[in-house]
């Protein structure tokens, strides 16, 4: 037995040698016929409801229900290539639809707007963003860096500095207004509309500067208030009714517009003066007025200690026109 098995091992030695030495190879071993293992698939699941969803909110929904990557095409049916999207997008629809279910791992979302649609509303909140903070204004006796900032006319409005006759200084752009600054067009816009109204636009910055402040608070007394260029502070007031339609002051402002007035002086009556006739406010105390011909002549005049009512007198062409202590007069007719 031991003498069969020597021999029939030293065969296989001789036959293994002989196949090596003649160069050739072993045959390969005859393929497999057992079926590959198939590859693990996601387990059927409902798909979850995001429509009306913010896109980001709707995102995670989706991660946590397994459903990675995510997908998101334009209401143009046009997938996205590399933006990100925003917190701003809100998802229309999905595929598979809400409810649907799928062993899928990929959906795909339409959101209601397309890359570039989103990429100008990104820009639109950059703009407001920067002009939100465009204006800085301090307001009252102080005008120090310690007094609080505020970026537009409308904080004025709801802050203890809008009543009062304390002014404001306004920034624009980080520089003081009266520097030349770059205006924005919805800005020349308006100081356009004071050239237009005969204002001074010399130095537009420091025009619309003048509108923006008005927007934001006016003296208690400035209908009354009379400067050398009343057609200037009348196109002011123009411009800043243009501006702020809304301010709640906005009827004084239209009170400036409207009215002619004129204050304490002397006027030539047709030229630095409008003809008609004129009273002034209510309450007046040691009023003193007076009508001249052109050679210098009292026509009337009056010396008045107090007038509940107001005082009134009517001027002609050609009239000089004296007025003391009497305050404002508004012309009435």
């Amino acid at each position: 037995m031991k003498r069969l098995i020597s021999a029939v091992l030293t065969a296989l030695v001789v036959a293994s040698l002989a196949a090596c030495g003649s160069g050739q190879q072993a045959a390969a071993p005859a393929p497999s016929t057992q079926t590959p293992t198939p590859t693990k698939t996601q387990a059927m699941r409902a798909v979850p409801d995001v429509t009306g969803k913010p896109f980001l909110d709707a995102r995670s929904t989706l991660w946590h229900a397994d459903f990675n990557p995510v997908t998101f095409v334009g209401p143009d049916g046009k997938k996205w290539g590399n933006s990100a999207p925003d917190e701003m997008l809100k998802v229309v629809s999905s595929k598979p639809a809400a409810g649907q279910m799928t062993d899928a791992t990929t959906i795909e979302v339409t959101v209601d707007m397309t890359e570039g649609q989103q990429a100008a509303a990104l820009d639109a909140k950059a703009a407001a963003y920067k002009l939100s903070i465009r204006y800085e204004l301090r307001c009252g006796s102080d005008y120090s860096a310690s007094a609080p900032l505020l970026h537009s006319y409308k904080e004025v409005w709801s802050s203890n500095y809008y009543k009062g006759s304390e002014d404001c200084t306004l920034s624009i752009g980080g520089k003081d207004m009266y520097g030349h600054v770059p205006l924005l067009p919805q800005e020349q816009a308006i100081v356009d509309t004071i050239g237009a109204h005969g204002g001074d636009i010399s130095d537009p910055s420091g025009a619309f500067g003048a509108a923006y402040k008005l927007c934001a608070k006016v003296a208690p007394d400035y209908a009354d208030q009379t400067v050398a260029r009343m057609d200037w502070k009348k196109a002011d007031a123009i411009g800043a009714l243009a501006l702020c339609p809304d301010a709640p002051h906005a009827a004084v402002l239209q009170e400036v517009v409207n009215s002619i007035k004129v204050g304490e002086g002397t006027y030539t009556v047709g030229k630095e003066m409008d003809p008609g006739t004129y009273q002034t406010r209510p309450g007046v105390k040691d009023c003193y007025w007076s009508r001249t011909n052109g050679g210098g002549g009292i026509i009337a005049n009056d010396m008045v200690g107090f007038a509940p009512n107001g005082v009134t007198v009517t001027v002609y062409p050609g009239e000089g026109f004296e007025s003391e202590r009497c305050g404002t007069w508004t012309k009435i007719g």
